[in-house]
């Protein structure tokens, strides 16, 4: 937008009057108050200080320890960071949490005679076009195939069972035209209670609701995986709306802790269940993120806490094309031929049940136990220093490293009954990893309201042209956030503060009309 000056003494609608302002009868041009009345010294036209920043920035991530993942994992995972070229980290996630879903029905760990499931959750935040879903898609092609594979199968055998539902019917009904009571009970008796419906083989879901995941689980398969590689739909959905969040953090809180949820309706009545297991990986972008590490529901009910974080350093321009089929990577045939053999085996399940897992449960051997004893003890003593922010995040260190330490085992020996210490010191180095990410991110990215729309002020003044910006303009015309008296006066304040604007005492003449409060933009070169 263009800005005119000129000597006009006109004044906008809702300017106050110049006695009040103490201005002069003669309002001053915008020249000549900068050249009379100036805020801060000047060096010609320019600023002369240099601006300070409206948040504090994000220091360097850090790098992902691929080799902690182990020969299997993290040949796999570099394979992919080496082809698709996402961030180590992202791939480094996405096949651990692979790797979680396909171990998780089988074994749980136990830690001092607690038992831990082996489900692992995982936050990624990337922008746009940092290829999540390319990574995701080589994490997941095994997983996809065994569920596909079995879908199909699923559909045959429901097409017998509803045959044999039909023919449990016409029984039923023969049996309801007998004579008498106990010739009735008898033949009901006698037909038995009808065939159970096949369990449905879901296995990866993107979105789901919470009484979706319930439904899921009641009549599906045990072990399920949440993986979204563009979760915003997932966190801003019904599941995480306003309304549904609260309850949905602690639904999900439970399946971590135990594997058990609640289900209690008007319609069925209330039941508890048990034996259930849910990896997952969530996909989101830095602005999704902010929004989400600002929200003291996720964060205080635990859910995020719970979540291994990781935003690795962006890629984006710097690929260069590597023309390699993945199809036939040898790494990556080796890791999806494991991931298949652990998705197809027979989970345990507990005795006169269909979907209840009672997986078996690991150890850990006194060497390995005292170097976990050590490592808990040290993410304890760094919740007074560097992990002061992140106390949940923390208090959480000690499971997350048994519980990886436990998936790596099994990926290794899916017959394994005990954790060794070489695994507990892979798993301490990847949980450090994330410890030390979520310090980096958590309070970086939770940003106050009104740094947020100070942001989105000063991108529309550059994005427009504007050199000047004046509290009439911009409440007509700028970002919805901010129109309105007190968020525009809290933004400006802000930039003003940080000096990326400057205050016109007095006001100046702009388009025409003398506008009371007005402010010098600092260019966008001066970034």
């Amino acid at each position: 937008m263009h800005q005119s000056i000129n000597s006009s003494t006109g004044r906008a609608g809702n300017a106050l009057p110049p006695d009040l302002l103490n201005l002069p009868s003669e309002p001053l041009t915008i020249s000549e108050m900068l050249n009379s009345a100036p805020l801060v010294e000047r060096q010609g036209d320019s600023f002369l200080s240099s601006p300070e920043p409206l948040r504090r920035p994000l220091l360097p991530s850090l790098e992902y320890p691929l080799d902690a993942l182990g020969s299997l994992l993290g040949d796999a995972a570099k394979r992919i960071h080496a082809v698709v070229q996402a961030p180590a980290g992202l791939c480094g996630q996405s096949v651990l949490a692979a790797a979680s879903l396909a171990v998780q029905a089988h074994a749980d760990v136990s830690i001092s005679g607690s038992i831990e499931p082996l489900s692992l959750w995982h936050v990624t935040i990337g922008a746009s076009g940092e290829r999540k879903s390319a990574a995701d898609n080589w994490a997941l092609r095994a997983h996809v195939a065994v569920e596909r594979e079995q879908t199909e199968a699923w559909r045959h055998t429901l097409a017998a069972h509803e045959i044999d539902m039909s023919a449990h019917k016409a029984a039923t009904r023969s049996a309801e035209r007998k004579k008498d009571a106990a010739a009735i009970r008898n033949a009901l008796h006698d037909l038995g209670v009808p065939p159970d419906a096949p369990l449905q083989p879901l296995l990866l879901l993107s979105e789901p609701t919470m009484e979706g995941l319930h439904k899921a689980y009641q009549h599906g398969m045990p072990s399920i995986g949440l993986f979204n590689d563009d979760a915003g739909d997932f966190l801003g959905g019904h599941a995480m709306n306003k309304d549904n969040r609260t309850k949905s953090a602690a639904s999900f809180s439970k399946l971590w802790d135990s594997g058990r949820f609640d289900r209690v309706r008007a319609g069925d009545g209330a039941a508890k269940y048990y034996g259930r297991r849910l990896a997952m990986h969530l996909m989101v972008q830095p602005v999704v993120a902010e929004s989400v590490l600002s929200d003291d529901v996720l964060t205080g009910q635990g859910f995020l806490a719970r979540c291994l974080m990781a935003w690795p350093e962006t890629t984006i321009g710097t690929r260069e094309y590597v023309d390699v089929d993945l199809n036939d990577d040898l790494d990556l045939a080796r890791y999806w031929r494991c991931m298949r053999d652990l998705l197809e085996a027979a989970p345990p399940l507990r005795q006169g049940t269909r979907n209840e897992l009672e997986p078996r449960v690991l150890s850990i051997d006194p060497g390995a136990m005292a170097y976990w004893i050590d490592v808990k003890n040290a993410i304890e003593r760094a919740m007074l220093g560097d992990y002061a922010g992140i106390h949940a995040w923390a208090s959480k260190g000690g499971s997350q490293v048994a519980r990886i330490a436990a998936v790596l085992t099994l990926v290794d020996n899916p017959d394994a009954g005990v954790i060794r210490r070489e695994a507990i010191e892979r798993a301490a180095a990847l949980v450090m990893y994330h410890l030390d990410e979520a310090a980096r991110i958590v309070g970086t990215s939770s940003v106050p309201t009104k740094i947020k729309h100070a942001e989105m002020l000063r991108a529309w003044c550059w994005g427009t042209g504007r050199e000047y910006l004046f509290s009439s303009d911009a409440l007509r015309n700028g970002p919805s956030a901010i129109r309105t008296p007190a968020a525009l006066t809290a933004a400006a304040g802000c930039l003003e503060a940080a000096g990326w604007v400057e205050f016109i005492p007095g006001g100046a003449q702009l388009d025409g009309k003398h506008r009371a409060k007005v402010w010098r933009i600092r260019p966008k070169c001066d970034e």
